[in-house]
């Protein structure tokens, strides 16, 4: 079993996995494990979707309808074997879809009763995964650890990240940094947003709770500012998930294993994530742990990361780089 997550129910045998079986009329039919997560969303009567982006590894699809109490289902990811697991995504069996998802962004599929129906293939739920959860540790990261995520993040971040969390761990007004940063930059998820996943998985590394949940009260009236994608993701990081990279991370530095060597390896993986999502992502984790071993005495601003006194004036001005 691979660390990204925990099989529930159902199993899909050898020769599931290597030939895609032809569903009625001759298309072919691909297995998939759904996230525990989205399960819901598959489950659910047919109703359509639509697709907002499409790589060659994931695409995703957004639901317009509303629930009851007026939200939105939110967005849903497929991604093949080899993509990047994302915590509430619907993931193919290998083999699947070899010749191209057959969609392109704006293009509306159904999805319902456990399938997905694209125009050239059926997906079809074959069992369960269960995303694994960013541990709760009262231990913080020595100085080798933190110090290590700091040299790999993003260097423009670090400071905000810090400031951000600082004022979370106060219970101060955080609606001016939270205007700042969601939603600032460029790509499917914006460096603001990847930031503030490191943030909020950092608090929750830190049991920092009631800074989690008052960062989280901010952010979440405040996702209508960032892309569909992004917004999912921050949903998933303020409820403890991300992809399996980070997960490892978090459980290494929860474990005391505080020496470059158990952390470098871990923060290289998450780095790799993306053009500057994993590097945006440390700068938060960096900046936010920094912020929670300053609350427990010592200024951290010097001995962890070297990093100048903290101010709202650090705030970037103009977008991030790329994701």
């Amino acid at each position: 079993m691979t660390p990204s997550g925990t099989p529930l129910a159902g199993t899909m045998d050898r020769a599931t996995r290597s030939s895609p079986a032809p569903a009625e009329g001759g298309a072919p039919t691909w297995p998939a494990a759904v996230s525990e997560r989205s399960v819901g969303m598959l489950a659910r009567r047919p109703r359509s979707a639509t697709v907002v982006a499409v790589h060659p590894l994931a695409f995703y699809l957004r639901f317009d309808r509303s629930r009851p109490d007026g939200t939105t289902e939110g967005i849903l990811p497929v991604v093949a074997q080899s993509g990047l697991r994302l915590p509430n995504a619907v993931v193919l069996a290998p083999g699947s879809s070899r010749l191209g998802w057959g969609v392109q962004p704006g293009d509306r599929v159904g999805v319902g009763d456990g399938e997905i129906r694209l125009p050239g293939a059926t997906i079809r739920r074959a069992r369960v995964w269960r995303p694994v959860r960013v541990p709760t540790s009262g231990h913080l990261p020595g100085v080798a650890a933190t110090g290590s995520l700091g040299r790999l993040a993003s260097p423009g971040w670090a400071v905000p990240a810090r400031h951000l969390a600082t004022t979370a761990l106060r219970g101060e007004s955080l609606v001016d940094v939270v205007g700042h940063t969601v939603g600032v930059g460029q790509g499917l998820t914006p460096s603001g947003d990847d930031v503030l996943c490191g943030v909020l998985l950092a608090l929750r590394l830190a049991g920092a709770e009631d800074a989690r949940r008052h960062l989280w009260t901010t952010v979440r009236p405040r996702l209508g500012a960032t892309t569909a994608v992004s917004a999912a993701l921050l949903t998933e990081a303020a409820d403890g998930y991300a992809v399996p990279a980070v997960v490892r991370l978090a459980a290494a530095l929860a474990g005391g294993r505080e020496s470059e060597p158990d952390v470098v390896p871990a923060a290289l993986e998450v780095r790799a994530i993306g053009h500057s999502s994993g590097a945006d992502l440390l700068a938060g984790l960096a900046g936010a742990l920094a912020a929670a071993d300053s609350t427990c005495g010592g200024d951290p601003s010097s001995r962890v990361l070297g990093l100048p006194t903290v101010g709202a004036h650090h705030l970037p001005t103009t977008p991030g780089v790329t994701s």
